[in-house]
C-alpha cells in the first residue's frame, strides 16, 4: 500500500499541473478576447478611405486599452495573486502525518564513502553503542532454532515539515521559472496582435480564421514537462531526507519553523520581485501600444481634416470661378462684342452704345460681380479654413496630455525595474519641436496665401476701372476729334486689356490654389512621418534627451535671470516709489487747477488731437482690405476666433439646463455697446447645441411703442393676429417650446415721458411665458443700470450675467488669432525710451519681443477695459507698417484726450444720452434732452467736427476712440452707473 505521504505528493503534483494550465488557458483566453475585439473593429472599418473613420476606430482601440493596466503596477504578494495555489498546499499539509517513527535503515549504522569526517566518528561511536546493546540479541539468537532479524534503532521523521520544504517550498522558485515561461510566451502573443491591429488592413471579403492561437502549440507539454522534471527532482530529495530525518546524519534545524519560514519568504520576495518586473513589462507593452494608437489616430484626423479642407479649397476655387471670374470674362466678352470696329458708325450711336455700356459696367462689374468678388476674397474664407485646421490640430495635440512609459530598447520579451521605465507624454514629445514646426508651415503658407490674395484683391478691383477709364477716354475722344474709327480702337485695346486683367485673376487664383494644395499635403506629410518616427522608441528616446537638455537650459536662463532681477531689484524698487509719488503730485496739482479753473477756462481739442479723432476712420481705410477685414468691429460667426468668457457661457448653460427641466430660466446678458454682446451669444448657440433652432431678432432705433413691439412679434412667430401683450402670450404658452433670442432691449426705450412702456410690455411677455419659452436677451449695461433703479430690471430674469472684465491675457489672444489667420509676423516696435534704457539693450530678440507685446497688451486693455471692438480699433490704429510677412506695431501711446472734462454741460447731456441709449437721432437727442432740435443739430455737427462723434445709419454714436474716456467722465459726474 502507497504511503499517504507519496500519495499527497502525487495529488500535488497533478493539481500544480492543472492549475497552471489554467492559467495558462487564461493568458490565452485574454489575448484572443483582445484579437476579437481589434478583428471587429477591423471589420467595422473595411476598407473606407474615410480618414475621420479610421481616426474613429482608432480612438475607439485606444479607449478600450485604457481600461486594461492603465496604471502603473505594484509589487503584489504572491499568495494575494494566487490564492489558490496557497489554499491547496495548506489542504495538503492539514490532513499529512505530523510525525511518522520508523525503523532506521542498516546504511544510518555503516560508514559511507560520501561522510564527513566527523560525521564517521560520531556513526563509529553509534555502531558501538548499538551493537553493545544488541549483545543480549546476538547472545539469544544463538540458541534459537527459528533466527529473529536484528531490529534497528528508530527514527522520528517530521513528515510534514519535510513535505513542506521539498514539495511546497522548493516549488517557490520553479514559479519563477514557469512565470518566466508564460509572461515570455504570453507577450509574445500580446506583441503579435499589436502588430495584427498596426499592419492588417482587413478586406470585405476575406474570411479570417478568429480563433487565432499566437502562443506555440508545444507550450502546454513545456509547462507540463517543466512541472514534472521538478516533481522527480522534488521527491527524490523527499524519499532521501525522509530517511535521514531524526538521525545523526540530519541537522534538526533546517525543519525548524524559523528556517522554514526564512527560506519561503526569500523565495517569496524573488517571485514577487520578478513578477512585478513581468507586470512592467505588460504595462509598458500596453503603454507603447496606448501611445501608438493616440498619434495614429491624430495621422488619420490630419488627413481628414486636410482631405476637407482640400476638397473645401476646391469647392470655393469652383465658387469663385463660376460665380463670378467666368461671370467677369462673359460681360467684357459680351461688352466688347457691343463695338464693331472694321466700319464707321455714326458718332451719336456711338455715344449711345459708350454711355450704356459704361452703366452696365458699373452696375454688373463695380456693384455686381467685383463687388461680390471682393467681399468673397475679403472674408478670407481660405485663410481662416487654414488657420481652422491649424487650431484642430493644436487643440487636439494639447488634449493628448496622458504620461506613456517609454523603455530604451522597445523590447517587450524580459523583465523590466522600475529604473527601466522613464515616463513622457506625446503632447511634450510633439510641443518640443514637432508641432511649432508644423505651426511655422502653416504661418508661412497662410502669409503666402494672404499676399497673393492682397494681390488678386487688387488685380480685380481694377478692371471696371479700367474699362470705366477706357470708355470715358474713348467718350472724350469722340467729343474732341469726332473721330469714331480712333474712339473705336481705344475700346478695343482696352477691352482687350481688362480680357487679359480677368484672365491673369484666374491664373493667380490657380496659382493660389496650386500653392495651397501642394504645401498643404507637403507639411501634412512630414508632420504624419514625424509621427510615424515618435513611434519607434528609439527616436522618441533621442528626442527626449534633446527635451531635457532644452528644460535644463531654460532653468538655467531663467535662473539667470532671477539673480539679475534680484541684483536690480532696490534701484527698481526705489526708482518706481520715486515716480509714483512724482505722479501723486502731478496728479493733484492738475485735479487741483480743474476744480479751481475749469469753470472759467473752456479747453477745446487741440487741432492735432481733432484730427487725429477725425481721421482714425481713414487712417484705418489705407490698410490692405483683407488685414483689415480680421479686425472688423462686427459680430463674430467663427468659434475659432472666440476667446473667453467661460464663466458667463457655463451661466447660460446652467440656466438652458434649469429651462429643460422645467424651471424658469430667462437670461438677460448685459455689458457695453462693443464689447461682445453678440458674439457671446453666437457662440453660446455653436457651443451649447440647444434642442430647438433659436428664434432671433435685434431690437433697433430707440422706438418705445408697444404697436411696434407687437409688430415685431407678428413678423417673428408668423401670426398676424398678435397686437397685445395677452394675444403674443396666449400664442407662446399654447405653442411648441421655443428659444427667442432679443439683442439690444436699450433700443425699445427712450429716456421720457412713457418711453419705457414696450420695455414693460416686453418684460410682461417674457415673466409670462418663461415656462414656454427660454428667453436670451442683452442690453446695454448704462440702460440696464438706470432701469435697474427706477424697474428693479434684474427682478425680471432669471438669470442676470454681464459680461465680467477680459484679462490682458485674453485680449492679447483675440489679436493674435486673427494675426494668426492673415500669416503675418508681428514685430512690436521700441519706444525711443526703450531703446535707451539699458536693461532694456541687454535683452535678445525675442526676450525683447515679449517684453514689448506682455507692455502692449498691458497698456491696450487698460484703456479699453475689456472693450473688445475698442482694443480692435486701437490695434489697427497702432499699425505702424504692414510689408512683406510682417506688419510693425508701433508702441501703444494713451491719446490724450483730457479735454472731455472740460467740455460744456449741454454737449455732456448729449454724450450721456447717446451712451445710454447706443445712439439717437437728431429728434430723439432733442426728445431726450428737451431742448431744440436746431440746437441738438449745431452741437452735435460741431462735435462730429472735432471727431468726439459720428454718424451712421442715420444715427449719431460716440467715436469709439473717445467712448472709454467718455464713461469715466459720465461716472465721476455721477450721471451713469457700472
Amino acid at each position: 500500500m502507497k504511503e499517504q505521504q507519496y500519495e499527497k505528493a502525487g495529488e500535488w503534483r497533478q493539481y500544480l499541473q492543472k492549475y497552471f494550465q489554467n492559467q495558462l488557458q487564461q493568458k490565452k483566453e485574454f489575448v484572443q478576447n483582445q484579437y476579437d475585439f481589434i478583428l471587429s473593429k477591423k471589420k467595422e472599418l473595411g476598407n473606407s478611405d474615410d480618414f475621420s473613420v479610421k481616426d474613429k476606430n482608432k480612438q475607439a482601440i485606444f479607449h478600450h486599452l485604457k481600461s486594461i493596466l492603465h496604471q502603473k503596477p505594484t509589487e503584489t504578494r504572491i499568495d494575494q495573486l494566487h490564492p489558490a495555489l496557497f489554499e491547496k498546499a495548506h489542504e495538503i499539509l492539514a490532513v499529512l502525518h505530523d510525525v511518522i517513527i520508523k525503523q532506521q535503515k542498516k546504511e544510518r549504522f555503516r560508514l559511507l564513502k560520501t561522510d564527513g569526517f566527523f560525521l564517521k566518528i560520531r556513526k563509529i561511536f553509534k555502531s558501538f553503542f548499538f551493537y553493545l546493546s544488541r549483545l543480549p540479541f546476538f547472545f539469544l539468537n544463538i540458541f534459537r532454532k527459528k533466527k529473529k532479524l536484528l531490529r534497528y534503532w528508530k527514527h522520528e521523521i517530521s513528515n510534514k515539515k519535510l513535505f513542506e520544504k521539498h514539495l511546497i517550498i522548493a516549488f517557490y522558485p520553479q514559479m519563477t521559472v514557469l512565470e518566466n515561461l508564460i509572461q515570455r510566451e504570453y507577450l509574445i502573443a500580446l506583441e503579435s496582435v499589436k502588430d495584427f491591429e498596426k499592419h492588417y488592413e482587413y478586406q470585405d471579403n476575406e474570411i479570417l480564421d478568429v480563433t487565432i492561437d499566437y502562443f506555440n502549440p508545444e507550450f502546454e507539454k513545456t509547462i507540463t514537462h517543466q512541472i514534472n522534471k521538478w516533481y522527480e527532482i522534488g521527491i527524490d530529495a523527499f524519499t532521501r531526507d525522509f530517511e535521514l530525518a531524526g538521525t545523526i546524519e540530519y541537522r534538526r534545524r533546517e525543519l525548524s519553523p524559523k528556517n522554514l519560514e526564512k527560506e519561503a519568504v526569500k523565495y517569496h520576495k524573488k517571485w514577487e520581485k520578478n513578477h512585478h518586473h513581468w507586470e512592467n513589462t505588460a504595462y509598458a507593452l500596453y503603454e507603447d501600444w496606448r501611445s501608438e494608437l493616440e498619434l495614429s489616430a491624430l495621422q488619420a484626423f490630419i488627413q481628414s481634416g486636410t482631405f476637407k479642407l482640400t476638397t473645401n479649397i476646391y469647392a470655393w476655387n469652383e465658387k469663385i470661378n463660376n460665380s463670378y471670374l467666368k461671370g467677369i470674362d462673359q460681360f467684357l466678352k459680351e461688352a466688347h462684342a457691343n463695338f464693331e470696329y472694321d466700319k464707321h458708325e455714326d458718332i451719336e450711336e456711338l455715344h449711345k452704345k459708350i454711355t450704356q455700356v459704361n452703366y452696365q459696367t458699373k452696375k454688373q462689374l463695380d456693384q455686381g460681380l467685383l463687388q461680390k468678388l471682393q467681399e468673397t476674397l475679403a472674408q478670407n474664407s481660405l485663410l481662416n479654413q487654414i488657420d481652422r485646421l491649424e487650431y484642430q490640430i493644436n487643440e487636439r495635440i494639447n488634449q493628448m496630455g496622458n504620461q506613456y512609459v517609454v523603455t530604451k530598447n522597445n523590447r517587450f520579451n524580459e523583465p523590466l525595474a522600475d529604473s527601466d521605465l522613464l515616463q513622457i507624454s506625446n503632447f511634450e514629445l510633439l510641443s518640443f519641436e514637432i508641432e511649432p514646426r508644423l505651426n511655422d508651415e502653416l504661418e508661412a503658407l497662410k502669409s503666402s496665401i494672404f499676399q497673393k490674395m492682397d494681390e488678386l484683391l487688387v488685380l480685380v478691383g481694377d478692371i471696371d476701372e479700367m474699362v470705366s477709364y477706357m470708355l470715358s477716354t474713348a467718350s472724350g475722344a469722340l467729343d474732341k476729334e469726332q473721330n469714331e474709327l480712333e474712339a473705336l480702337k481705344i475700346i478695343s485695346d482696352g477691352f482687350q486689356r481688362a480680357e487679359n486683367k480677368s484672365a491673369e485673376a484666374y491664373e493667380r487664383l490657380k496659382e493660389i490654389i496650386l500653392i495651397c494644395e501642394n504645401e498643404l499635403k507637403k507639411t501634412t506629410t512630414a508632420f504624419i512621418s514625424d509621427l510615424q518616427e515618435l513611434k519607434e522608441n528609439e527616436n522618441v528616446s533621442a528626442l527626449r534627451i534633446r527635451l531635457n537638455k532644452a528644460k535644463a537650459l531654460q532653468k538655467s536662463e531663467v535662473i539667470t535671470q532671477k539673480v539679475v532681477n534680484e541684483a536690480h531689484k532696490l534701484y527698481s524698487e526705489g526708482k518706481r516709489l520715486s515716480i509714483k509719488l512724482y505722479r501723486k503730485a502731478l496728479y493733484y496739482q492738475e485735479q487741483f487747477s480743474r476744480r479751481f479753473l475749469s469753470a472759467t477756462i473752456s479747453i477745446e481739442p487741440n487741432r492735432a488731437v481733432s484730427d487725429f479723432l477725425s481721421d482714425s476712420n481713414t487712417i484705418i481705410e489705407q490698410l490692405p482690405i483683407i488685414y483689415k477685414r480680421l479686425y472688423a468691429i462686427e459680430p463674430l460667426n467663427d468659434s475659432v476666433l472666440f476667446e473667453g468668457r467661460e464663466n458667463e457661457l457655463r451661466h447660460l448653460a446652467k440656466a438652458y439646463a434649469a429651462w429643460e427641466k422645467g424651471k424658469y430660466a430667462s437670461v438677460l446678458f448685459t455689458g457695453e455697446k462693443w464689447s461682445g454682446l453678440t458674439s457671446l451669444i453666437n457662440y453660446g448657440i455653436k457651443s451649447i447645441k440647444f434642442n430647438q433652432t433659436p428664434i432671433r431678432h435685434a431690437f433697433s432705433g430707440n422706438n418705445p411703442k408697444t404697436e411696434d413691439l407687437f409688430l415685431t412679434f407678428s413678423e417673428l412667430l408668423g401670426n398676424e393676429n398678435l397686437a397685445d401683450s395677452q394675444s403674443v402670450i396666449a400664442h407662446l404658452n399654447e405653442g411648441n417650446k421655443k428659444i427667442i433670442i432679443l439683442e439690444d432691449l436699450q433700443n425699445i426705450f427712450l429716456r421720457v415721458l412713457h418711453g419705457q412702456t414696450a420695455l414693460i410690455a416686453l418684460i410682461e411677455i417674457i415673466t409670462a411665458t418663461q415656462k414656454n419659452i427660454f428667453w436670451i436677451a442683452s442690453m446695454s449695461v448704462y440702460t440696464f443700470n438706470y432701469l435697474e433703479r427706477s424697474l428693479k430690471m434684474s427682478a425680471f430674469f432669471s438669470y442676470h450675467i454681464p459680461l465680467a472684465p477680459m484679462s490682458a491675457e485674453n485680449i492679447s489672444q483675440l489679436i493674435i488669432k486673427r494675426n494668426r489667420i492673415s500669416g503675418f509676423k508681428i514685430e512690436f516696435e521700441a519706444s525711443r525710451k526703450d531703446l535707451q534704457d539699458k536693461k532694456y539693450r541687454r535683452l535678445n530678440e525675442k526676450e525683447k519681443q515679449l517684453y514689448l507685446k506682455e507692455r502692449f497688451f498691458k497698456e491696450l486693455n487698460a484703456f479699453a477695459k475689456s472693450n473688445i471692438s475698442m482694443a480692435l480699433m486701437y490695434w489697427l490704429l497702432s499699425t505702424r507698417d504692414v510689408s512683406g510677412q510682417s506688419i510693425v506695431i508701433r508702441n501703444f501711446k494713451k491719446p490724450d484726450l483730457s479735454f472731455l472734462t472740460s467740455l460744456q454741460t449741454d454737449r455732456i447731456f448729449i454724450l450721456l444720452s447717446l451712451v445710454m441709449h447706443d445712439g439717437l437721432r437728431e429728434d430723439q437727442v432733442a426728445q431726450v434732452l428737451a431742448i431744440d432740435i436746431q440746437k441738438v443739430r449745431f452741437l452735435v455737427l460741431e462735435m462730429m467736427e472735432d471727431g468726439i462723434l459720428f454718424h451712421q445709419n442715420d444715427l449719431y454714436m460716440v467715436n469709439p476712440i473717445v467712448y472709454r474716456n467718455t464713461v469715466q467722465l459720465l461716472r465721476s459726474k455721477n450721471m451713469i452707473i457700472g
